[in-house]
């Protein structure tokens, strides 16, 4: 018995995995069931055992590092005493960069499947259901740290943030193109004291807007 859960569920990686990397290429509404069967590679028909819709495959992959992701955030933010902009931001981008460093392959399809979550409306019951507990810590966190911004400007902040973040994890070579090859969005440790520095002088300001 023991030995056919770990089929099922190496089974069951192996859909989301294949998953994970289509929707990346491809986006929600270039991958059908069949092709992730294709590539995982299994039968039509275990995929849609283990997951009925594509809908559902969707949000499970989604899940699935999510909650590695969250519990990471958790831990780093909870070691936190009283903090400053830059120390609540570093707590915040960095267990996303060290688990990109650890397994690139996967992580930087994910991020390109968490840009995804903050491009289309459609998919914001998805991305709060398994974002929202974290984010709304954050905002709690990013007030106390800059206690003149106000809740609803303190969501933009942190929306802007993430923003910021989905872009650079993405790998989109954006800024190996403008920076001449200088800079590179392979480097992803690279990026976490710019974004740390850029995110903290982004929240000042909004503390602090200028008027016309």
């Amino acid at each position: 018995m023991a030995e056919d859960r770990t089929v099922k569920q190496t089974r069951r990686d192996a859909i989301l995995d294949a998953a994970e990397t289509l929707f990346a290429v491809h986006g929600f509404d270039g991958v059908s069931m069949r092709m992730v069967a294709d590539a995982a590679p299994v039968g039509l028909g275990l995929v849609t055992y283990h997951f009925p819709t594509k809908d559902v495959l969707f949000e499970e992959v989604v899940a699935r590092r999510a909650d590695i992701l969250n519990a990471a955030r958790r831990d780093s933010l909870g070691a936190l005493g009283t903090a400053t902009l830059e120390q609540l931001l570093h707590a915040f981008f960095q267990p996303y960069v060290l688990l990109i460093e650890r397994a690139p392959g996967n992580w930087r399809a994910y991020a390109r499947l968490h840009a995804m979550l903050t491009q289309d409306a459609r998919w914001t019951g998805l991305a709060t259901r398994h974002f929202g507990s974290v984010a709304t810590d954050m905002i709690k966190r990013i007030m106390i740290a800059e206690p003149r911004l106000d809740q609803p400007t303190a969501a933009r902040g942190y929306v802007l943030l993430i923003g910021t973040m989905v872009s650079v994890f993405a790998d989109t070579r954006l800024v190996d193109y403008f920076s001449n090859g200088v800079l590179t969005s392979h480097d992803v440790a690279g990026s976490l004291d710019p974004m740390v520095r850029f995110g903290a002088a982004g929240i000042r300001a909004l503390a602090c807007p200028t008027r016309s």
